[in-house]
């Protein structure tokens, strides 16, 4: 995890400035003596001592045990912007190259870090820096402070207890910040097993699966069985198709995790079972909800589509599945079209999206950054209810478009909600341009597009299908969009979105 550079010049300064350590009478003593220690559970008071030009910084050690799972850092009664900043094993010399950092505009900031997240918790010795990174002395009731005060909290996590599981038997659980967002179950496993399935779902948050043989495993390293992947509905089957014949028989540990969000509670359902086919209750396909409103049949018309590398969104063109999204949304780490792709669709307007389909890529173009794709199956392969239908999207006539004419999006932006999985969002914006090239045409907006809404909807006011956000630029705070009109569509996918539009 990396931070600005100006934080390398704000340290240095700083140690520079306060060169009063060398004449302390604990110089030339150890770094554990020399610094304040954490102790778990125990708020301490402290303050960082501000130079005449500003900035500053107090440094505290903490240890993290071989149990423990998380650690939480609390700064609380602080009167102007601190942040914070760990490293492992070693003093900090530059906040460019820390391990974890919480550097918000909050005065009364948050460190939160696990065994499971990115960077992960380890086992040793931290360093902590309380740093103020101003070049300028805080006002506080109308008076400059010469150090800022603050409360200090370290609150800890260990592993903790593990509920039983019985096969075929689903249980409800709810992961909590306050348990670092993880939960663990152990199921027994008889001899001469050889099948073994483990499914999670029922939940709005991008969960994942870790799986440990004899005893509580809590990092991806030392996991026997991991599934992480963008999705919530996550499985792992084990059935002899990956060379291992016979499972061993004891105990599993299985645990449940949020690796994405800290931020509030998400619940879940989990079952395990003996065999390699999902559970009945997991087949089910509910069908598109129909209404007059067409607003709301946007809102349907609008799907999540989800990679291997990431997310996008994707509108639906026909009424048996066909719906087109952006390339680099498909795009793989190695360059190639993921192999699964799910679909997820909303029929709730404040509920994150259900992944109910995989879809099969039928072709795509880099140089308009798009690609085709055609429902196929349910989430599980299962196959699509008799009769069913999509809704869908008509394409618009880009050819009618003037400057000043009012579009607006439909997507998943990834930055739509405080979880792991957001909701879908409608924003609003005009046509303020466009950008005629020599090979392609692109309409440019003003409207507020985020990573996510690669490949979503932009519509007119006949809810008709304009184009696809692809991709903004300029500044962050007020960027351009830009919109792939759908008279980009290569012509053999027209043939085919108007030949299977009403089947």
């Amino acid at each position: 995890m990396y931070i600005p550079t100006d934080r390398v010049l704000t340290r240095n300064t700083v140690f520079c400035l306060l060169m009063f350590i060398l004449v302390s009478p604990l110089w030339g003593q150890n770094n554990e003596q020399r610094y304040s220690h954490l102790q778990p559970d125990t708020q301490i008071s402290g303050s960082v001592p501000l130079s005449k030009e500003g900035g500053g910084y107090k440094t505290f050690t903490f240890e993290v045990k071989p149990n423990t799972f998380a650690v939480r850092l609390s700064l609380s009664d602080v009167p102007a912007d601190l942040d914070l900043y760990i490293k492992h094993n070693e003093e900090i010399q530059s906040y460019e190259f820390v391990d974890a950092y919480s550097d918000s505009q909050d005065y009364n900031e948050v460190l939160f870090l696990s065994s499971l997240s990115d960077p992960p918790l380890k086992e040793g010795l931290y360093y902590l820096d309380v740093m103020y990174p101003r070049e300028s002395l805080p006002f506080h009731k109308w008076n400059r402070l010469q150090e800022i005060p603050f409360k200090l909290e370290l609150t800890t996590i260990s592993v903790g207890r593990h509920t039983r599981l019985k096969p075929d038997t689903a249980v409800e659980g709810t992961l909590l910040p306050k348990d670092g967002m993880a939960k663990t179950y152990s199921i027994e496993i008889p001899e001469e097993l050889t099948k073994l399935r483990i499914d999670l779902f029922d939940t709005k948050a991008d969960l994942d699966l870790l799986v440990g043989y004899e005893q509580p495993v809590l990092t991806r390293e030392n996991a026997d069985y991991l599934q992480e992947g963008l999705i919530g509905r996550e499985s792992i089957v084990l059935d002899g198709s990956e060379d291992e014949p016979e499972l061993p028989s004891g105990t599993y540990y299985i645990t449940v995790f949020d690796a994405v969000s800290d931020a509030r509670a998400e619940e879940f359902s989990l079952q395990v079972s003996f065999q390699s086919e999902p559970p009945e209750r997991l087949l089910a396909i509910p069908r598109f909800p129909r209404s007059d409103d067409e607003l709301f049949q946007a809102l349907l018309s609008t799907v999540e589509v989800i990679g291997e590398a990431g997310r996008g969104s994707g509108c639906l063109v026909s009424k048996g599945g066909l719906l087109l999204t952006n390339w680099h949304v498909l795009r793989g780490l190695d360059g190639a079209p993921s192999e699964d792709i799910y679909i997820a669709a909303s029929f709730s307007q404040k509920t994150p999206p259900q992944e109910l389909f995989k879809a099969e890529l039928i072709d795509y173009d880099e140089k308009t950054d798009l690609a085709l794709l055609q429902i196929k199956s349910g989430r599980y392969d299962q196959p699509l209810p008799r009769d069913y239908e999509f809704p869908f999207y008509t394409l618009a006539d880009t050819g009618l478009l003037q400057l000043g004419q009012p579009l607006s999006f439909i997507g998943y932006p990834s930055d739509g909600g405080s979880g792991s999985r957001v909701t879908v969002s409608l924003t609003r914006g005009i046509i303020s341009g466009f950008d005629q090239g020599a090979e392609d045409f692109l309409i440019k907006t003003d409207a507020v597009l985020t990573f996510g809404n690669s490949g979503g909807a932009a519509i007119n006011a006949y809810y008709e299908l304009v184009g696809l956000p692809t991709f903004t630029m300029g500044e962050k705070n007020s960027p351009m969009g830009f919109i792939r009109p759908v008279s980009e569509i290569p012509s053999e996918w027209i043939e085919q979105i108007t030949r299977r539009r009403n089947f």
